[in-house]
C-alpha cells in the first residue's frame, strides 16, 4: 500500500459514521391542514431544526426537523396555493424526501367546502406541485364521497370522478386515493346547523359505487386506494390504501436511510399506514368555514 492509498483509508475512518439506519416520517398532518392554513409556521419550524407539541393524549413532545433527522415529510392538503407562494420552505422541503396529498373533490366553492378553491384551480396547482416535485411524489385523494338528496332523487360528487381523473392523469399522477364520508357527531350537527341534508348510503351501494370508480380508474391507469375501509377490497381494481407509505417513501428517497415499515397502531383498524409522527394539533384550527363533513374542528 503506497502512501497515498494508506492515507485516504485513514481519513475514511476518521470520518464521522452515521449509526442511524432509520428514521421517522413526519406527518404534517392528519389533524389539520397546515399547507393551506399554517404554512408559515411550518416554514419557521423548519428553519429552527424542530418542533414542540402538544399530543392529543396529552403531553409535550419534541421531534427533530432537521434533514439529516427525517426520512420523509408527509404533507396533506386541500389548498396547496400559501405554500406554493413560500419560496424558501419549499426549497427546504426539496431536503425533506416529500411527498403530497392533494385532496380534491370537485365540491371547492360549494356548500359542502365553502372556503376551499374550485377544482379547476385545485388541479392548476397541483401541476405546479408536479413540476417542483414531480409526480411520483403527489397523490390525489378524492376524499370524501359525498351523497345527498336533490330534487327528488340524489346527486354525488362521483359524477366528477372521471373528469377529475383524467385532469390529474395528464399531470402524471398515477395513485389516488378515496373513502366514503364518515358522519361523526361533530360533522352531523354541523350539516344540520348549515342545513345540509346528506345520504350515507348502505354497504351494497357503496360497493356499487365503489366498482364505479375502480372502472374508471383502470381506464385512465390510476390505481386506486381505499382508505379504512377492508371491505371495498373485494371490488377488483381496489387497492388497500397506505397514505403513509414506508415502502414507497424508502423508494422515493433511495440513499439506504429507511422508514419504519411497522404498521401505525394508533390509527383505525382497517388503515394500512405504517407509523410516522404527526406534528399538528386540532388546536390548529382551519381558517374560515369549516368543511361540512370535516371530523377534526
Amino acid at each position: 500500500m503506497d502512501y497515498t492509498t494508506y492515507t485516504d483509508a485513514v481519513n475514511q475512518l476518521r470520518q464521522p459514521v452515521n449509526t442511524i439506519t432509520t428514521a421517522p416520517v413526519i406527518s404534517c398532518s392528519r389533524r389539520t391542514d397546515i399547507p393551506r392554513c399554517y404554512s408559515g409556521w411550518l416554514e419557521e419550524k423548519l428553519v429552527a431544526g424542530g418542533v414542540i407539541f402538544k399530543a392529543p393524549r396529552g403531553g409535550v413532545r419534541s421531534v427533530s426537523l432537521e434533514a439529516e433527522a427525517v426520512h420523509s415529510l408527509v404533507l396533506w392538503s386541500k389548498d396547496y396555493g400559501p405554500l406554493l407562494k413560500r419560496p424558501q420552505l419549499l426549497r427546504r422541503l426539496h431536503d425533506l424526501n416529500p411527498f403530497f396529498h392533494f385532496t380534491i373533490t370537485g365540491l371547492g366553492k360549494s356548500a359542502w367546502e365553502p372556503d376551499l378553491p374550485a377544482w379547476r384551480e385545485s388541479v392548476a396547482q397541483m401541476k405546479r406541485l408536479v413540476k417542483e416535485f414531480g409526480a411520483a411524489r403527489v397523490n390525489w385523494r378524492f376524499d370524501p364521497v359525498l351523497f345527498w338528496p336533490a330534487a327528488g332523487g340524489r346527486r354525488t360528487n362521483l359524477t366528477l370522478f372521471a373528469r377529475l381523473g383524467a385532469a390529474v392523469a395528464d399531470l402524471g399522477v398515477s395513485g389516488s386515493t378515496f373513502s366514503f364520508a364518515q358522519w361523526y357527531r361533530k360533522s352531523s350537527r354541523r350539516a344540520q346547523r348549515e342545513g345540509i341534508d346528506y345520504i350515507d348510503p348502505e354497504p351494497a351501494e357503496k360497493l356499487e359505487a365503489a366498482a364505479v370508480m375502480a372502472a374508471g380508474a383502470a381506464r385512465l391507469r390510476i390505481r386506486l386506494a381505499s382508505c379504512s375501509n377492508d371491505v371495498l377490497l373485494a371490488v377488483p381494481g381496489i387497492y388497500k390504501g397506505c397514505c403513509i407509505d414506508g415502502a414507497l417513501l424508502n423508494g422515493l428517497r433511495g440513499d439506504g436511510l429507511a422508514a419504519s415499515m411497522a404498521r401505525d397502531e394508533s390509527q383505525r383498524r382497517d388503515c394500512g399506514c405504517t407509523r410516522s409522527i404527526d406534528i399538528g394539533s386540532y388546536t390548529q384550527r382551519c381558517s374560515g368555514p369549516a368543511c361540512v363533513y370535516c371530523y377534526a374542528s
